[in-house]
Formats: C-alpha cells, structure tokens, sequence
C-alpha cells in the first residue's frame, strides 16, 4: 500500500481533495473558477472529515454545474440561486448576521413563487413579477415561529419590506445572468415594481415613562441594575443591540467625551458617538461600580481591563416586557430603545444628517427621515404653539 504524502505542512489522505493539517486538523482543498480554495473541517477525527468533505464537495460541484449551465444559456433560476448564495456567503466586509439576512431574502423568492426555480432567466419579465408580488403580499410565506400557535404578522412574510427585499435579492441574480451571457439585460432595472412600503414609526412612551421603566427594572433586584443600565445605554447612545454588547472600557474616550462603536451590521458602520450628558453620568457610575468589585490592584487603585466589555449582560427583553405591560404601555424591544435615543436627538434640535452619522447611517439621512423623523404628541403640540400669523393669544386671526 502506497504512503500518502508527507509534507512540512500537509498530509495526503486516501481521499482525493481532503488533507490533514500538521496540527491534526482537517481541510478541503477544492478548485472553482481557476482558483484554489481550503475549507476548514473543524474536526481531527478522519470519518467525520470524510462526511463534511463530502458535503463541501457537494456544494462545489452544484456550484460548477450551476455555472456552467448559466454560461452555457441553458440555466434556471434554480442556478442563478446557487450562484447568488454563493457570493453572499464569500462576500467580505459584512456581518454574519448580515449575510444570513440576504440568504433568508433568496430563500423567500422560492417560498413565495411557486414554479421558480425551473423558470429560465429569460422567462422573468414584469409581469410575472407582478403577479409574484401580488400573491407574496397576500399569502407570505407561511412561516411559524417553533412553539407558536399560530403565524405571527411580524414573521409571516406578507410585509412590503420582506418583499422588496426579495425582489433586490432577485434583480441581483439576474445580474449575474447578464454577466454570464445568459440574457442580455436585467428586466428588473425598471421601477414601479416593488411594494408600497412604509417605515414603522416606532410609538415610544413619554421620557419619563421609559426613565420609570428603567427604575422598576432596577429596582426588580438580582441581575436589575445591570439589565437597567443596559437599557440606558442603548437609549442613550442609539447603539444597536450587538454593538453595544462589543463596547470595551478601551472604546470610551473620556477626554473626548466620544465612544468608539465597532459597528456590526457593516464595515462601514463603525463610528464615534459623541456622550450626551445622560450617557456621561452612566458611565462614569458603571465604571466606578466596576472599580468597586475589582479583584485586581495596580499602585492602590482597582485595575480594570481595558478590553473587558463596560455592560454586564447582553439582552433586557423579558425585563422590558415586564416592566412595559406594568406600566400599560406597547411592548419595547432593544431596537426601540434605539429609535428613542434618535427620536429625542430630533426633538432637541440636533440637524438630520448629524443623527444619521451616530446612528451609523451611511445615507445621510435619507432613512432617518423617513422612519425617526417623528414627534411624540406633546412635543408637537408644544412646537404648533409657536405657529402663528400675526395673532396674540387671545385674539381672533381673521384670514
């Protein structure tokens, strides 16, 4: 019998393809499109090497055939969907929550459209998109949460916003058609086809509803401070939930009055959040906490590690559920948090694009007009009092 290949760095197996690291560990060495990719088995046991070599290699060779049938110009729908899950799952500079988000987008054409995955790429034309769209918005996808009951409106797929993101999912597929030579152009590159979307504004509680929402919790006892003050922060500086979770005591800058936000969504999210003075008196209170229960000291003074996390848990939902319907208001999730600490930026005069760039929008502004750009009823009372055509109090205008 043959003695597989000893190098410094791999070994040869008996299969063809999947090689042993000097480590121990398992990859696949696989060739796509002229280039040479490894894939890491994650395991040092060979039979269970063997079965997830075989998965990859599955996946590979749909892939290859998927290709070649798009270029060739006998492809389906079915092949362009592999082709885009493909580039979804090697596109760098997003997060991971990211890239299963545009995943689920590809998933809900098919689950909503039935017949697509056999249509050819020229067979697609706005007719047909219509008639998608049409049954899509009145159908969804049927989907039911594990243990729910029934469908729940937020997860059945009938909203505007599940579609048109379908549809952007979709129109880059065809992309990738016309860069194949299947079809000669995108016949999504039209408008008029998406759904009439409207942003959810968010419907917040007063200010001093939430701050009593944020002393109840505190005042729950156990884990209540922490859980309060993770709160706070979310609405006192419009980090998003896994954001905030990544703040590190190294990502606080004092002397600047900022935060360092790694953002998570993307790449381009990451950015510096001036500390309103609400976020300051948080910090500076957290921190002296932390100093308080330090284990270790340096010179006399508690040391705390710059890379250790400034919250102490990383999720408030039941809590806020809790402490919302004990005080008769809609319940709030960790993004409407969010959408407060936008919501009283706005209200304090704080121009658009400004807010747009601490909330890591990277449109100037256009989303937060249409989704923050909102005013709790006494603040829009309290503004149309300063309305007026030349009458005083008391006085009637005569137009």
């Amino acid at each position: 019998m043959k003695t597989p290949e000893i190098t410094k760095t791999w070994q040869r197996t008996k299969t063809p393809g999947l090689i042993r690291h000097r480590g121990g560990r398992y990859y696949g060495r696989f060739t796509l499109g002229g280039k040479t990719k490894f894939v890491a088995l994650e395991t040092d046991l060979l039979e269970i090497a063997r079965k997830r070599f075989a998965e990859h290699k599955s996946r590979v060779e749909r892939v290859r055939k998927a290709a070649r049938s798009t270029q060739a110009g006998a492809g389906t729908m079915a092949d362009l969907l592999t082709l885009y899950r493909k580039k979804v799952e090697e596109r760098q500079g997003i997060a991971e929550g990211t890239r299963s988000r545009y995943l689920e987008h590809a998933d809900y054409i098919a689950k909503t459209w039935p017949g697509f995955e056999t249509l050819r790429p020229d067979e697609i034309n706005r007719t047909k998109v219509e008639e998608w769209r049409d049954n899509a918005l009145k159908h969804g996808t049927g989907f039911k949460q594990k243990g729910a009951k029934q469908v729940s409106e937020k997860t059945d797929g009938k909203s505007p916003g599940s579609f048109n993101k379908a549809i952007d999912a979709l129109r880059r597929m065809l992309d990738i058609a016309v860069e194949s030579g299947a079809i000669h152009a995108n016949p999504l590159a039209v408008r008029g086809l998406k759904a009439k979307d409207k942003p959810r504004k968010p419907d917040l509680p007063a200010t001093s509803v939430l701050t009593s929402i944020f002393a109840d919790i505190e005042a729950s006892g156990g884990r209540g401070l922490e859980i309060a003050d993770f709160c706070r922060f979310l609405a006192f500086t419009g980090c998003r939930l896994h954001e905030a979770t990544k703040v590190t005591w190294a990502d606080v800058d004092s002397a600047r009055g900022i935060i360092h936000v790694r953002g998570t969504k993307t790449e381009a999210a990451a950015r510096e959040v001036p500390l309103i003075p609400a976020a300051k008196l948080l910090l500076e209170r957290i921190h002296e906490r932390r100093k308080a229960s330090a284990l270790v000291a340096v010179d006399g003074v508690p040391y705390i590690d710059p890379k250790d996390p400034v919250l102490g848990v990383c999720e408030a939902g039941r809590s806020l559920t809790r402490a919302c319907k004990k005080f008769g208001v809609n319940n709030l999730t960790h993004h409407d948090l969010r959408d407060a600490f936008a919501t009283q930026a706005i209200e304090a005069g704080v121009d658009i694009p400004t807010v747009a760039a601490w909330l890591g929008h990277v449109d100037g502004g256009a989303l937060l007009m249409r989704t923050y750009a909102h005013h709790r009823r006494p603040h829009s009372i309290a503004q149309a009092a300063k309305v007026n055509f030349g009458s005083t109090q008391g006085e009637t205008c005569h137009v």
